[in-house]
């Protein structure tokens, strides 16, 4: 058996032929000769009892095998630098904090700004809803702002319906329902982002839009952004988002009856000076950042 510094030798190595499918080149890049990638390569492909990579090509080729394990061997050096980044950020007094992403970066550079000013490192990261999760979990994070159910929330943010519009009355869910002169296909639909993309809204909103008429269609989940932009920017669909984003992106937001919807968020620290780190002036930027109401203003 090869032992773990061996394993992560023999993963890097792996991963830079992979990539650069070259023995040659991937010692350049690892900065070593070809015959100690060689044997690095070997000895990965002897641990995990197969062939990773085919030799007998001009063009080095990965296998089955080693298509199966480079998705895994790209998360594990990936654990790697996170370890040495946690490391490096414990000694710095850096504190990492991850926040949804999608929304106004100016807003988190001034939070930033306003930590370094009170003696502290605070790295930003934007994720998904999933990932900041995940990550949080796994030590790869300090801190992150993660989705609760309201009661336990920190923040609320006020969900409505964002478009470039015109329109000057108010907004409801009826007002979406397909007309007899359309097209079923042709009703506008209500576009929700990833970070929305959860049960805890997801559903509520499914149910009050049939309830007000409009087709199962016309709720979508969308993951691009760009996409859902453009339809919003057309005329054509609407987004689920928050006053501020809709801003942001120039569209026309209104709160619409029938959805009592809101993202929640709570701040997970790992330690209580994490905690500490967010006294009463940065979870102002916080909210600011996130378009919310404080829990104790409600």
């Amino acid at each position: 058996m090869i032992g773990e510094m061996d394993l992560l030798s023999g993963a890097r190595a792996f991963a830079a032929v992979a990539r650069r499918q070259s023995f040659s080149a991937a010692a350049r890049d690892e900065q070593t000769t070809q015959p100690v990638v060689s044997r690095r390569v070997a000895g990965l492909e002897a641990h995990l009892g197969g062939a990773l990579l085919e030799r007998n090509t001009r063009q080095v080729r990965l296998t089955a095998l080693g298509a199966a394990l480079l998705e895994h061997v790209h998360a594990l050096l990936g654990a790697e630098r996170s370890l040495i980044d946690a490391a490096a950020s414990h000694r710095r007094g850096t504190v990492r904090l991850l926040v949804p992403a999608g929304l106004d970066p100016s807003l988190w550079a001034a939070l930033r700004l306003r930590a370094l000013a009170a003696g502290t490192d605070l790295h930003i990261e934007e994720e998904d809803r999933e990932r900041r999760t995940v990550r949080f979990r796994i030590g790869d994070a300090d801190a992150a702002l993660l989705p609760v159910e309201t009661a336990r929330a920190d923040w609320v943010v006020p969900l409505g319906l964002a478009q470039a519009t015109d329109r000057l009355r108010p907004l409801t869910l009826a007002a979406l329902r397909p007309t007899r002169a359309q097209a079923p296909e042709a009703a506008s639909r209500i576009v929700v982002l990833a970070e929305d993309a959860s049960g805890q809204l997801l559903s509520p909103l499914r149910e009050s839009a049939a309830a007000c008429g409009l087709a199962a269609h016309q709720v979508y989940e969308s993951h691009n952004v760009v996409s859902a932009l453009a339809g919003a920017l057309a005329g054509d669909d609407w987004i689920l988002c928050a006053r501020e984003q809709a801003s942001g992106w120039r569209l026309q937001w209104f709160e619409v009856p029938e959805l009592a919807l809101a993202r929640a968020y709570r701040l997970e620290a790992r330690t209580p000076d994490g905690l500490r780190l967010f006294d009463s002036v940065l979870r102002r930027d916080v909210a600011a950042a996130l378009g919310a109401i404080r829990r104790e203003q409600q």
